[in-house]
């Protein structure tokens, strides 16, 4: 099963930036035609009477919309975290080799019932081991493929640079939800670490887990709970029946 959610407001324009730091691809659709082609965000611009993407040109993209009656510009991109992205923008300006296109309201992401993520539980904690000391992480968000979750530090401990990086494999974590939710904690075998980004308001560093190598059975605990929780919030009751 798909699930579409629609990203609005602040959180816009923070993952458009990263198509330009990491010079991810866009692919360019023209509505109502067969144009289909590639191209690259190069800029963004915040003005607040006019708020624009400003891209590369691809090629035959004129000729291509000289025939369009309506123009309208559907976009789609695979994010930093695998997951597909999309947004469709009206008209668009090409001057000097450089298309411009109105700033979204809103990105559509598209996401496989299996990653679909939901707030994680109060006190929902990651558990495992670095350099033989226990650290904390709370679970922000859950999947069954994995979670957001933010490294628990005391202000002793504290550090202007992560102690991790993407592409890092941490090894037999726990998961442990509340007791009253789940009263024995999930062992997963290895987790790795898909994204990390420094929250300057909390001072914390949030991290994008994938769920890497877990036992079937454990799978089969985590996927019933997440289900559940899933059924829960989409019919919006409370308290959670498990």
């Amino acid at each position: 099963m798909v699930y579409f959610e629609k990203i609005t407001g602040s959180a816009v324009t923070p993952l458009l930036e990263t198509l330009i730091q990491y010079k991810i691809p866009l692919k360019l659709i023209l509505l109502d035609t067969d144009y289909e082609s590639q191209t690259q965000l190069i800029a963004l611009s915040e003005d607040k009477k006019n708020p624009h993407l400003v891209m590369a040109i691809p090629k035959d993209l004129g000729k291509a919309a000289e025939k369009a009656d309506i123009r309208q510009i559907h976009f789609e991109f695979t994010g930093l975290d695998q997951i597909k992205y999309a947004f469709t923008a009206p008209g668009g300006e090409m001057t000097d080799q450089r298309l411009y296109v109105k700033l979204p309201q809103k990105l559509e992401r598209k996401q496989r019932r299996e990653l679909f993520r939901l707030d994680a539980p109060s006190d929902t904690r990651l558990y495992f081991l670095k350099d033989a000391k226990r650290l904390e992480l709370q679970v922000m968000n859950i999947s069954i493929g994995g979670s957001l979750a933010a490294l628990v530090q005391t202000k002793a401990d504290m550090s202007a640079h992560s102690p991790f990086a993407v592409a890092q494999v941490l090894e037999d974590v726990v998961l442990e939800f509340p007791v009253e939710i789940m009263p024995r904690p999930i062992q997963i075998e290895t987790v790795e670490i898909r994204r990390i980004n420094h929250n300057s308001e909390t001072n914390q560093y949030e991290m994008g887990l994938e769920f890497r190598k877990i036992s079937n059975s454990e799978q089969k605990r985590l996927t019933d709970l997440i289900y559940k929780l899933q059924r829960q919030y989409l019919r919006h009751r409370l308290p959670l029946e498990l």
